[in-house]
């Protein structure tokens, strides 16, 4: 069957009609309606709109996070290398005051002791009395606890006597001790020789006055 369209227009609109172009629209009220209708495709629209919004927020979060954290871990470095470097200096201080603090030692031990045996000799003469003298003073120990034997001729039993008394007074001397006596014949006369240990010690800084050696002045 031939139908002829004798509307001079009719061409024309349906040349139009497939020139028309599509473009977005928005849903009209009856598809609105159908979506409340199915709750189950709306859900599906919702999670299809929100998943992808969730996932681009989560993208910018997690971005964030490790620009912060790289920043950090940076920052971390740089601390960790100066602390580094504070650590090797504090190290070469401590060693450079262990050796100093070591020589100090070794000079204030050598000063402690230069005036050890002036001090000896000087109570261990000081102490002998009259009627008696030494004949020889061998050390027996060395420095810092020294001891020595002392070797001498007294008149008489009373004069070795004094002459112990004497040394245990000082305060740079302790530890005396009689090793023996004996009865001898000095230049046609009787005398009784002797042996004594004595020991040095350090006195209490109480029981000692110091002064200089020089005083100022014109």
């Amino acid at each position: 069957m031939i139908e002829i369209n004798l509307h001079p227009t009719g061409g024309e609109k349906k040349r139009k009609k497939g020139r028309k172009r599509r473009s977005l629209q928005l849903p009209s009220p009856a598809r609105l309606g159908a979506f409340r209708e199915d709750p189950w495709k709306a859900a599906m629209v919702a999670v299809l709109i929100v998943v992808p919004l969730c996932i681009l927020g989560l993208w910018l979060l997690q971005r964030a996070r490790a620009g912060d954290l790289q920043d950090r871990l940076e920052a971390a470095t740089a601390d960790s290398a100066r602390l580094a470097e504070l650590r090797v200096l504090s190290d070469s201080l401590r060693d450079r005051q262990k050796a100093v603090q070591s020589r100090i030692q070794v000079v204030e031990q050598l000063d402690r002791n230069r005036f050890v045996w002036p001090h000896l000799l000087d109570e261990i003469s000081g102490a002998v009395p009259n009627l008696a003298w030494l004949t020889a003073i061998k050390q027996q120990s060395g420095l810092p606890n020294v001891r020595v034997q002392l070797l001498g001729v007294a008149g008489n039993p009373l004069i070795v006597t004094r002459f112990v008394h004497n040394l245990e007074r000082s305060p740079y001397l302790t530890d005396v001790q009689i090793v023996s006596t004996q009865s001898q014949e000095v230049q046609g006369l009787t005398a009784q020789s002797f042996i004594l240990n004595v020991s040095y010690r350090s006195p209490p800084p109480d029981s000692v006055s110091t002064e200089p050696l020089l005083t100022g002045g014109s």
